[in-house]
C-alpha cells in the first residue's frame, strides 16, 4: 500500500518540481517538505490548499477520490493565448536573470509552467510570475 508521503512525493515529481520549489509554492521550507515526504510531519490545511492551487491532485495525495470534484478530461485543448503569454513572460524573466534557453528548452519549461497552472480560467499574473521566478532560478 502506498503511503501519504509517497503519494505526496509522486505528485511533486509529476508536477516537475524539486523539494525546494514545491515547498516555496506551499509556503514552507525545504526542510519541512523533506519531513512531509519522509512521513515525519503531517502538513496542515493551508499547505494542502496551496499545493492544490498550484496544480497538485489532492484526491490522489490523500488516497481518496474527492466526490464533489469533477474529473478533468484526459485531453483538453491548449489555450494558445495563455501559453504565448507564459512564453513571453518566461523569456523576459530569463533575460532579466541573464539566461538564454534554446527553443526546445524554452518550450519544455513553458509547458511545465502551463501544466502547473492547471485549468485556471483566468490568468493570475502574480502567481505566474512567482512560478517563473522559481523556474528561472533553479
Amino acid at each position: 500500500m502506498v503511503s501519504f508521503c509517497e503519494r505526496l512525493r509522486a505528485e511533486r515529481t509529476r508536477l516537475g518540481l524539486n523539494q525546494t520549489d514545491f515547498a516555496a509554492l506551499a509556503g514552507v521550507t525545504k526542510k519541512t517538505q523533506v519531513l512531509y515526504e519522509a512521513g515525519e510531519r503531517v502538513p496542515d490545511a493551508n499547505y494542502l490548499a496551496a499545493i492544490t492551487a498550484a496544480g497538485a491532485d489532492l484526491g490522489f495525495i490523500i488516497g481518496q477520490k474527492i466526490a464533489d470534484t469533477p474529473t478533468a478530461p484526459a485531453w483538453a485543448p491548449i489555450d494558445s493565448e495563455k501559453l504565448v503569454r507564459i512564453i513571453e513572460m518566461l523569456e523576459a524573466a530569463a533575460k532579466q536573470a541573464g539566461r538564454r534557453w534554446p527553443a526546445k528548452k524554452l518550450a519544455e519549461v513553458a509547458t511545465e509552467v502551463y501544466n502547473a497552472l492547471g485549468d485556471d480560467q483566468g490568468f493570475d499574473q502574480p502567481r505566474v510570475e512567482r512560478i517563473l521566478k522559481l523556474v528561472v532560478n533553479r
